[in-house]
């Protein structure tokens, strides 16, 4: 066992793995077979030999047992537990890991006959296990000796009422989040929206420290201020700024070091500006710096429910996976994708809340205001690889033969670098970064807006699988602006096609429609008037922060 990772239908062949599995599946335990079997993991497994050569499993680059003598560690553990009266009584028993067979093995021995419940968040773990641990005898009949916990239980609260709750040190350690998930459903501790009793509620907004949510919740916290609630908008210390800034620059150890770091400032500030405020309720944006433990404390120190709104893909951001189970609620913009996902993440709570507009900042602006941003066709955006592939075709085989001049096809944002000769003559000042402020000038200055949804593959470069509705589509809107999109599976609800916006169905069609627009710039400013209307009547941030507290059932009494 030289620790290569592991895959799910390697474990499946070995024999003793079989065996188990045929006696969960054998009894009323179909459903945790169901999920070991196909449920994805959370970690990269792989096994390493001991000292005595008995495998050890390694999760997430973490041995889960002693490699010298891990029987004989279990029996210490849970020498330590008796001696804290942990394991008095006949009640039944949960234990949080199954990284090892021993500590199961162990308590199975010492109390024949008492109900033993593992919930082990990460399944190929588990299944690592179960190929080198023969429990077939205490998971099989009608009342087994040894039952599994899935997420789908915990996140329903299916647990057993008044069991003891036992927990493995490495999987508290790998897991944390999901800990923290399992001890709210065994105590049933989510807090409570506070009575309103005729107020608003007062409301605390975690922002990250920068990235693509960053303006999200600066419009977050400007829709709070134009609703009339109270709010404190968390302003995170330079030093954090600093340290991230120094992470992403850092070789990879010492950027986990400096982001160790990072979370530990992080969690007292998070914690004591909520002691002082004291909201009825804590919404912190994707990527806000905040992981497992500090979530823990910033519960207790507000006494209040815990929101999370992921407003990225969460395919991309390894990290929403490890602390979305800790928060209590969790609003998300992929309806339809990631809803198995939350399941397996433990979370009931959860509810579908596209993007919207600041609809102060993006609106129709005087031609004097546009002037350095004009253009007859213009994109503005990160250069994803679709997008490289997309507009490069589009300057080389399309542009030269509108008879237009260069510079009224321009191509504003970063993240081009190494772009194309053909396009690096449409990148506006050369592919620099643009501030918000600058964006809203962008979009009310385009004749014709493309809106390219990203994907890191060059090819399709109209990726409609990811199914979201980026922020884009409701800020040009909002600009009273015409735009071309890709198909979005999401669009069809938010805004009605040919009239306040423009779909792509194909990248071959872009430059007819992008000729029939330019060609008739009446029927572009009536789509861009409609899009405004819109937006106004339904999609700024003022309405998502409405509709939130209104899925977490919070009405004002």
């Amino acid at each position: 066992m030289n620790g290569e990772p592991l895959s799910r239908a390697e474990l499946l062949e070995r024999p003793l793995l079989k065996r188990n599995l045929a006696a969960l599946a054998a009894g009323d335990q179909h459903r945790a077979a169901a999920w070991l079997t196909e449920a994805p993991g959370l970690k990269a497994v792989a096994e390493v030999n001991g000292e005595s050569g008995e495998p050890i499993v390694v999760a997430g680059g973490q041995t889960q047992a002693s490699r010298r003598d891990p029987a004989r560690e279990a029996g210490l553990w849970l020498d330590k537990l008796a001696g804290q009266n942990r394991l008095d009584g006949d009640g039944e028993l949960i234990l949080f890991g199954l990284g090892a067979p021993w500590p199961a093995a162990r308590l199975l021995e010492r109390f024949p006959g008492r109900s033993l419940w593992i919930f082990e968040p990460d399944p190929l773990v588990a299944l690592a296990v179960l190929s080198h641990h023969d429990f077939s005898a205490h998971l099989a009949g009608p009342e087994p000796e040894l039952r599994f916990l899935t997420p789908w239980q915990v996140a329903e609260e299916k647990v057993p009422a008044g069991a003891v709750l036992l927990i493995h040190p490495p999987a508290q350690r790998r897991e944390p989040a999901r800990l923290s998930r399992l001890r709210r459903a065994l105590d049933h501790s989510h807090p409570d929206l506070a009575p309103l009793s005729g107020r608003k509620p007062r409301l605390m907004l975690i922002p990250p420290l920068s990235g693509g949510s960053w303006p999200v919740a600066l419009s977050l916290g400007r829709a709070a201020e134009a609703g009339g609630y109270p709010f404190l908008f968390l302003e995170w210390g330079p030093e954090l700024n600093h340290l991230e800034e120094a992470a992403q620059k850092a070789p990879p150890a010492e950027a986990g070091r400096l982001a160790a770091r990072l979370f530990e400032l992080a969690a007292p500030q998070a914690a004591e500006a909520a002691a002082d405020w004291r909201p009825d309720l804590v919404v912190a944006l994707a990527q806000a710096p905040l992981d497992a433990p500090a979530l823990e404390r910033l519960r207790a120190a507000a006494g209040a429910p815990l929101a999370f709104w992921l407003v990225e893909d969460y395919r991309f951001f390894n990290y929403v996976a490890e602390v979305a189970p800790a928060y209590d609620a969790l609003f998300h913009i992929q309806e339809g994708l990631i809803e198995p996902v939350l399941k397996n993440w433990g979370l009931s709570r959860a509810w579908y809340l596209p993007l919207a507009a600041d609809a102060g900042l993006f609106r129709p602006r005087a031609e004097a205001e546009t002037a350095g941003y004009r253009a007859d066709l213009s994109f503005m955006g990160a250069g994803y690889p679709n997008r490289r592939r997309l507009l490069t075709r589009l300057a080389e085989r399309y542009w030269p033969r509108t008879g237009r001049p260069a510079e009224a096809f321009r191509v504003f944002g970063s993240g081009w670098s190494g772009a194309d000769p053909a396009l690096k003559g449409h990148l506006f000042e050369g592919g620099r970064r643009v501030s918000l402020p600058e964006c809203a000038l962008i979009y009310a200055g385009g004749r014709v807006n493309l809106n390219i949804h990203s994907s890191t593959r060059p090819n399709p470069e109209f990726e409609p699988e990811s199914r979201f509705v980026n922020p884009r589509t409701f800020e040009i809107a909002a600009a009273g602006a015409l735009q071309i999109v890709d198909p979005r599976p999401l669009l069809p609800p938010m805004f009605q096609e040919g009239r306040e916006l423009v779909t792509a169905e194909r990248p071959e069609d872009l430059p007819d429609l992008i000729d029939h627009y330019l060609a008739h710039p009446e029927e572009a400013e009536a789509i861009g008037r409609a899009a405004r209307a819109r937006v106004l009547a339904e999609h700024t941030y003022v309405h998502r922060l409405e509709r939130l507290l209104a899925s977490l059932g919070w009405t004002e009494s």
